[in-house]
């Protein structure tokens, strides 16, 4: 929920709906300026929160159609966002704008899973149980703050699992109850915003209960019996569309009960109330519908627009690195090892028929053996390289990719032993400041899997590195997480970006800040863990995805091959 705060608090208005790239702790300093990885995350990470009761569906619509409305502004060459923008202006942040294949890869995959989570839910209930979860979760963290308003004392939410009628029961003595001491309540820092907040969210379920479902207020009880099972059907079983459905025919019956109704003039205004609100729901929701169709026609066209064909160099057939716009000129260097996260980006080259199939066969596939595993080389040995593709690609049990992701988190894990810090050594700040005072940014690896002859592991440990090593040893990765919570490296919007141990003191200087595509990944990684590898599902529902995802299924070279090479 920390993760999720970093977007909800700084990917609004502010930043035109989008997101920037870092806040430091300091000051919460804010770097106003956005990358296409950063966009494309921010988009899923609202997926995320709704799958974790964390907004309702109406929120996220208005949200991410405020974000697109301000991509749509945004200059583009041939479909591609540049690589920074000013999240103020919105003018390219320097005089040279940069196609970067591997962010344009990063986006296109955003891209697929929004349209593919929205049209999903369209499937999904309005009032789902994780909404009441998610608000337990936000008031038990709330409870455990220091400071705490009478409101937060009294009001205990309601057991995880109680039903819907206790929940809504609870949330309007909730509203209530904050009402009365919104005036009163003094808090200060990090404690004020979560206090401020949890109103807002009692305040946007109640609001969807009132104008998508107003037949499940309580003040309607007294005509319940008249309309006989009209208002029993499950509320976890009404869709947009069995919402809808729900709406004309509970019409139906209060026209039908009016001749009883008009007998009691009190029920009479009920039923009228109630006659005017099903009318009013009924236009939301088939806004809602129409919104969430809209998202996923919009992140199609995105989709659809962005070629690929000439990022890809000539003669080596792989993608390169990037495209100068000014100087309508591809970079030198080109993305050519499989171990990395331009995978994503070459995969989705192919996907959109732009490159040919053997673009793929082209990546690198060196090994190395470290540390008594076999592990393909990636360019600097970095944990992001690795795994951050897997976010969204699936990795098939016992093939080429799947063995990788392994034998990575291995090697990371044996030589965080040896050195006797926390594992998951990737691409992160650290502690060095510039000359303005911000954090220093680098890519860190395990030089025994690092193809660079510079590769240095710093070492420098990003909790996110762990995040992303949930789907592969989760145990671990939560252990290695339990351990850096406990030591401290915690803060506003959850862990905070680094620890860095290159100082050789022993106990490391935490780099006080979050960025927005590692929060993202972060939080990616978390819903997959807990909801059977949704973000893939999303990826992976498209046709394009579907017809291609057979290259994900390269057997492994067999041991004994590699140990013959090796020895070469």
């Amino acid at each position: 929920m920390r993760i999720w705060r970093y977007f909800h608090q700084f990917g609004g208005s502010g930043h035109n709906y989008l997101i920037p790239d870092n806040v430091e702790e300091a000051g919460l300093f804010e770097a106003g300026r956005v990358s296409p990885t950063n966009l494309g995350l921010l988009l899923n990470a609202r997926q995320a929160a709704c799958e974790l009761g964390f907004l309702t569906a109406p929120e996220f619509v208005a949200l991410t159609r405020r974000t697109l409305s301000t991509i749509a502004r945004l200059d583009k060459c041939r479909g591609h966002l540049y690589n920074w923008y000013d999240t103020q202006t919105l003018e390219p942040l320097t005089e040279q704008p940069f196609v970067s294949s591997v962010d344009s890869g990063n986006f296109v995959a955003s891209l697929l899973t929004l349209r593919s989570g929205a049209l999903g839910l369209l499937h999904l209930p309005l009032l789902g149980h994780q909404l009441f979860c998610g608000l337990r979760t936000h008031c038990q963290l709330v409870r455990s703050r220091s400071m705490v308003p009478r409101p937060f004392a009294q009001l205990a939410p309601p057991a995880a699992d109680a039903v819907q009628a206790t929940w809504l029961a609870w949330l309007h003595s909730a509203r209530t109850a904050f009402a009365a001491e919104s005036s009163s309540a003094a808090t200060h820092g990090e404690d004020s915003w979560w206090i401020t907040e949890t109103p807002h969210r009692v305040n946007a379920i109640l609001t969807l209960v009132e104008e998508y479902l107003p037949w499940l207020q309580p003040e309607y009880a007294p005509l319940h019996g008249l309309l006989d099972s009209a208002t029993d059907r499950p509320v976890d079983a009404q869709t947009i569309e069995e919402a809808l459905t729900f709406c004309a025919h509970l019409d139906d019956r209060l026209a039908g009960a009016w001749p009883t109704l008009i007998e009691n003039p009190s029920l009479a205004a009920l039923g009228e109330r109630l006659r005017a609100s099903v009318s009013s729901a009924a236009r939301n929701l088939r806004d809602l519908d129409s919104g969430l169709r809209g998202i996923a026609q919009h992140a199609e066209h995105l989709v659809n627009a962005t070629e690929f064909a000439f990022l890809a160099d000539p003669v080596r057939k792989v993608l390169s690195i990037g495209y100068d716009v000014r100087a309508e000129k591809l970079h030198e260097a080109c993305y050519d090892m499989i171990a990395s996260e331009a995978r994503i980006a070459t995969f989705l080259a192919i996907a959109h028929d732009e490159i040919h199939q053997q673009s793929w066969f082209k990546l690198s596939r060196e090994h190395a053996r470290a540390f008594g595993n076999f592990v393909l080389l990636s360019w600097t040995g970095t944990m992001f390289e690795y795994l951050m593709p897997a976010l969204w690609m699936r990795s098939y049990p016992n093939t080429l990719i799947s063995n990788t992701l392994t034998a990575c988190v291995q090697v990371q894990r044996e030589f965080a032993r040896r050195l006797n810090i926390p594992w998951g050594i990737s691409e992160s700040g650290a502690s060095r400041k510039d000359h303005l005072g911000h954090y220093h940014y680098q890519a860190y690896g395990v030089p025994q899997i690092a193809l660079w002859i510079e590769a240095n592991a710093g070492p420098v440990v990003s909790p996110y590195s762990s995040f992303l090593a949930l789907s592969v040893d989760s145990v671990a990765a939560l252990r290695n997480l339990r351990q850096m919570s406990s030591s401290g490296w915690v803060g506003a919007f959850g862990f905070y970006e680094a620890a860095d141990y290159s100082a050789g003191s022993g106990s490391p200087v935490l780099v006080r800040e979050w960025m927005a595509h590692h929060q993202g990944m972060s939080l990616l990684a978390i819903l997959n863990l807990l909801h059977d590898n949704l973000v893939q599902r999303w990826f992976h529902a498209n046709p394009q995805v579907q017809a291609t995802e057979l290259l994900l299924q390269e057997m492994p070279v067999s041991t004994s091959v590699l140990k013959a090479r090796l020895k070469e």
